[in-house]
């Protein structure tokens, strides 16, 4: 079975200032860049890459391994956020913001935590129907994903939140969990 690989974006702009991004498209900061080419210091082989198509996670994937040809897939986009978008967190009444962010509450617009998770289980399914061996593939995205990998395939998670360059492996024990979960829905 294969090795998916997940990975949040690089520090974006709005993340540094405090503010929701949701698909708004923009870049890495400086120190995000730096960061992200510090990350690998292993094997930066993958028999596939795929990416988020927002610039905050392609400009993460130059960073991590340049000149890559990624498999670009609208299910891995971050999740939308609606009216929240564009606007600084902290101008967010405090209790919303934290029933958001375990799924709870969801802004007027937005996508709903089911939403998401049926788009990146979707996904999920879909890489491992596609590849039966010991692949090890590569996924740039968000944190909206990164959320929706935890609540689906993994086992007690710590924290649904993800932070910038989080990396999270689904391999053939976390997908096996899935398909259990998935059987008593």
């Amino acid at each position: 079975m294969p090795k998916l690989i997940f990975i949040r974006h690089a520090e974006s702009e709005y993340n540094k200032a405090g503010i929701f991004v949701g698909r708004t498209d923009c870049n890495i900061t400086k120190e995000g860049i730096e960061q992200a080419k510090k990350l690998w210091k292993e094997d930066k082989q993958f028999n596939e890459i795929y990416c988020s198509p927002l610039k905050r996670a392609k400009q993460t994937l130059e960073a991590l391994i340049p000149n890559s040809n990624p498999i670009i897939d609208e299910r891995i986009v971050e999740a939308s956020i609606g009216e929240w978008t564009g606007k600084k967190k902290d101008k967010i009444n405090k209790d919303l913001v934290d029933l958001f962010r375990v799924g709870k509450y969801t802004p007027h617009g937005a996508e709903t935590p089911k939403e998401v998770d049926k788009r990146v289980c979707n996904f999920v399914e879909d890489l491992f129907h596609k590849y039966q061996n010991d692949e090890k593939i590569l996924i740039v995205t968000h944190n909206g994903v990164i959320k929706s990998i935890k609540r689906n395939f993994i086992k007690n998670y710590e924290n649904i939140m993800s932070k910038n360059l989080e990396i999270v492996t689904i391999g053939e024990k976390e997908f096996e969990y899935y398909l259990e979960q998935k059987k008593h829905d």
